[in-house]
């Protein structure tokens, strides 16, 4: 062999070794594009990076499963396939034609990466990141010593930790996430999307008590950067604050969970409160167990729990771990258990059945409407009036606040695309045995932070200028910051970097 014929069989290697790790990357980029569209629709930049560094601990891992099988096998079978032509007709193929592949691979990754940002906006997110924001802590006007002082809504954020919160004869609460659960499955005359109401007692309850509205008809809080995915709901309604993922700091920073931050049962806690997390997944799942024992030292009871002690029956098990069905049943007996202590109580619990791809079907649900899913919903919808139906029976009820409240609106896909570009997609709510009340219900621009002040102000507590965090007591006088500044405002506010949250919220660098 001559030293020339190496040299050009060392460029052959280098260049077709090139071209088949830009190809595989280009395929995996654009293949995990299409996958999380079609299984998860219109998510952003945040959801994604929180999800890929939050444990898999709790996780349906036939998702996982998809995802390797779409996203990673099938770019390497196309691999195996084109290198097995390429072998076959290998001695045809020049040099110069491998480069030109080549080059096509890396524009055809460049053309991926730009399509994937276009779908989530990594570039803007990017941008964000690098800018700051100064909303936490934009300066406040003197505080007027006024008796009835209802406060300043000019003021964007509140650290609800410094908030002077105050209340003797305060309800217990119960609180309940409904998984993917959003005011488009009404009918159209209640201001749905749909010929025939999916959540028809649902919305007859929302009409028989207290419902926030983005309209006249019913409605409800916004989709809004940062809480529309479940955990980050969760925080944005027990913090009044967004859940943000800043690609600058690293996530091992997540085993203390926002560790500045005051929340709802942290507060509820202080006041003596017995606090309980029912869940039938996996309390590990997206850092939950740390968000609720971390703040307010809640016990949780999750499927394992129930599992380990013969609580979940076998026709109840789902990919996630227990259906709604479990859910609901086992609920009655955790508040038989809290209210004979005798102490006020605090029962937060999320429902599982309308999670994505196709939700999760039990023995209640009827099989009248179009599809799977409508029917799922109409379950859903039935159980949790049953439910608030035994609450009403029992002897604590009437010194109990129930909110009932979508997490965020669905991501499955191939049931929601009905739903118009031009329509508002709002989560639903419901507040029972509120201790105050407001005419002020409709028409109003509000997101899930809002309801931190909100839930508190309806079980009886006073909070001195009505804002917590990002958040506005909707029973208050004053407009909300989506209200006062616009959506779009602080929206782009809330993505952008900011020393305050990373100092004090997360606290990155301690």
């Amino acid at each position: 062999m001559h030293i020339g014929d190496g040299m050009e069989n060392k460029k052959v290697l280098i260049v077709t070794s090139f071209f088949y790790v830009f190809l595989f990357l280009t395929l995996c980029s654009f293949l995990t594009t299409l996958w999380i569209v079609d299984s998860f629709g219109n998510v952003k930049t945040d959801q994604i990076i929180y999800t890929i560094f939050s444990s898999l601990d709790g996780t349906d891992m036939s998702v996982v499963i998809s995802y390797l099988l779409k996203c990673i096998l099938l770019p390497l079978i196309i691999c195996v396939f084109i290198g097995y032509g390429h072998y076959r007709f290998r001695h045809k193929i020049q040099l110069k034609g491998k480069i030109i592949a080549s080059f096509l691979a890396v524009i055809s990754l460049v053309g991926s990466v730009f399509y994937a940002d276009q779908q989530f906006g990594f570039i803007g997110y990017l941008k964000n990141a690098n800018n700051k924001t100064d909303i936490y802590t934009a300066p406040k006007k003197q505080v007027i010593t006024e008796k009835e002082y209802f406060g300043d809504d000019s003021i964007i954020y509140q650290d609800a930790g410094d908030a002077v919160i105050t209340g003797d004869n305060t309800n217990n609460l119960i609180y309940i996430y409904l998984e993917s659960y959003e005011n488009a499955f009404m009918d159209k005359n209640n201001g749905g999307l749909k010929e025939k109401n999916c959540l028809p007692e649902l919305t007859q309850l929302a009409q028989n008590n207290i419902s926030f509205s983005h309209q006249e008809q019913m409605g409800g809080a916004i989709s809004f950067a940062g809480t529309d995915w479940t955990i980050a709901s969760m925080v944005a309604q027990s913090t009044g604050l967004p859940l943000k993922t800043d690609v600058l700091n690293t996530m091992d920073q997540y085993d203390s969970f926002m560790p500045g931050a005051t929340t709802i049962g942290d507060i509820l806690h202080k006041r003596g409160y017995i606090q309980e997390l029912l869940i039938c997944s996996q309390k590990e799942f997206a850092g939950t167990d740390k968000l609720f024992i971390q703040h307010g030292e809640f016990q949780i009871v999750d499927f394992n729990d129930l599992n380990e002690t013969g609580r979940v029956y076998r026709s109840e098990r789902t990919d996630w771990g227990a259906n709604d069905q479990c859910l609901f049943r086992n609920a009655k007996e955790e508040l038989n258990k809290l209210a004979a202590t005798e102490q006020k109580f605090n029962l937060t619990m999320a429902t599982l059945d309308c999670h994505m791809p196709s939700g999760y079907t039990c023995s209640e649900c009827p099989t009248t409407y179009d599809n799977r899913y409508e029917n799922i919903y109409a379950c859903q919808s039935k159980q949790v009036n049953e439910f608030v139906d035994w609450c009403r029976q029992q002897s604590w009820f009437a010194n109990t606040t129930i909110v009932i409240i979508g997490d965020h609106t669905t991501m499955a896909t191939d049931y929601s695309d009905f739903i118009s570009e031009d329509y508002t997609r709002t989560t639903y709510n419901c507040i029972i045995n509120s201790k105050v009340t407001t005419a002020n219900i409709k028409n109003r621009t509000f997101t899930a932070m809002d309801m931190f002040p909100t839930t508190l102000a309806a079980m009886g507590f006073e909070i001195k200028g009505n804002k917590l965090g990002l958040g506005t007591n909707l029973f208050s006088p004053l407009q909300t910051v989506t209200e006062k500044y616009g959506v779009e405002y602080i929206e782009q506010e809330v993505q952008k970097s900011s020393d305050y949250l990373d100092e004090h919220i997360y606290q990155f660098n301690r």
